[in-house]
């Protein structure tokens, strides 16, 4: 918040907007806690497209994408998963963003089309930053097996570039859990509340991982975006 003479600004307050909320599976075991952590995995929310979103062009290699109220900038990342084929190409992965208009946005896939379509199905998924166009707090993490698990460090990684760099910032330990009709998972907590939040700066992006390979950790962050 910015000091005018010394004081507080109370017109530079900015109260939450949106909720932000966010789900990811762990399955691999992580032993790097470097700036590069071999597996990792993006914890960000998750939007269903309308079907058949992608547009391309025989011989290029930019992909339209069309978001209804996608709220991105260029130069911002979005996740794409679930795709199928058109024209020859299958967008998957991270890419960097291109704004057109308020619901479109253009992404460069690694090769060019093969012919000018329409399509990618009625499966694609997407994960970006539109709700923490300023920033996210987050109050709570937590995480619990889907199976049988055995005990495993749970980590907390943030990246200010998209991927490319991951800071590991936090752990907390998910007990082992034999799955029973009448008993419940402790499950693991990263201890964040609404007074004690995580916060996070615009565009930047939280992954997680585990030290144990196990059959699913599901991590659940909740929040505010800003």
């Amino acid at each position: 918040m910015p000091v005018v003479n010394g004081t507080l600004s109370p017109n530079s307050i900015v109260t939450p907007q949106q909720i932000w909320s966010a789900t990811a599976v762990a399955t691999t075991a992580n032993t790097t806690y470097t700036d590069s952590p071999t597996n990792t995995v993006l914890l960000a929310p998750q939007y269903l497209l309308n079907p058949n979103p992608f547009s391309v062009t025989n011989g290029s290699p930019t992909v339209t994408v069309t978001q209804a109220a996608h709220g991105l900038a260029t130069g911002d990342t979005t996740t794409i998963a679930g795709a199928t084929a058109v024209g020859g190409i299958t967008p998957s992965g991270a890419y960097q963003v291109t704004v057109l208009t308020s619901s479109t946005y253009t992404i460069t896939h690694g090769s060019n089309a093969s012919s000018t379509a329409t399509g990618g199905g009625s499966a694609v998924t997407v994960q970006d930053s539109r709700t923490s166009r300023n920033g996210v707090r987050i109050t709570r993490l937590t995480a619990l097996a889907r199976a049988t698990n055995t005990a495993t460090e749970l980590q907390l990684f943030v990246s200010p570039d998209g991927g490319t760099t991951k800071r590991f910032i936090k752990s907390a330990l998910l007990s082992a859990y034999t799955v029973a009709a009448t008993t419940a998972q402790t499950g693991g907590d990263f201890g964040y509340t609404d007074s004690a939040p995580l916060i996070l700066a615009p565009n930047e992006t939280l992954y997680v991982g585990i030290s144990v390979t196990n059959t699913g950790i599901v991590f659940d962050a909740q929040g505010f975006g800003y």
